[in-house]
């Protein structure tokens, strides 16, 4: 199953790169055909993203790429990230995936596997998003 990695990026450590770098990694060895943002970026985001330094494209920007990646490229469902429902990014992949009907995962650091999470939940939390 081709799967999409969403979680918080913006204003963690790194821009949270290496918890995406090892979902990946773990997902990958379960199975899964897995699309990461942070592994989209060229060799200058990376190495700013690690350094904690700016980007030079913005916020929309990334979430454009990503969000086309969502619509137009065969992925059959997101893996979120442990704090995903804080992330207003992740909750607009996730808005993408509820309209595209895609399946949802949770991906647990502790066991590095991906479970099932209810469309319900996930419509939850960008409702509560949308109240704001």
């Amino acid at each position: 199953m081709k799967v999409y990695v969403a979680g918080g990026m913006s204003g963690y450590p790194q821009s949270n790169f290496p918890a995406f770098y090892e979902a990946a990694e773990s997902l990958r060895a379960n199975g899964f055909d897995v699309v990461s943002p942070a592994e989209l970026d060229d060799a200058d985001t990376v190495r700013r993203a690690l350094a904690n330094e700016p980007a030079k494209q913005s916020w929309g920007d990334f979430l454009a790429r990503d969000v086309k990646l969502l619509a137009d490229t065969g992925i059959e469902g997101i893996v979120f990230l442990p704090g995903w429902e804080k992330s207003k990014g992740a909750k607009l992949e996730a808005f993408v995936g509820l309209l595209g009907n895609l399946k949802f995962f949770a991906y647990s650091k502790d066991s590095h596997v991906a479970y099932p999470v209810q469309r319900d939940d996930v419509l939850f939390c960008v409702y509560q998003e949308m109240r704001k």
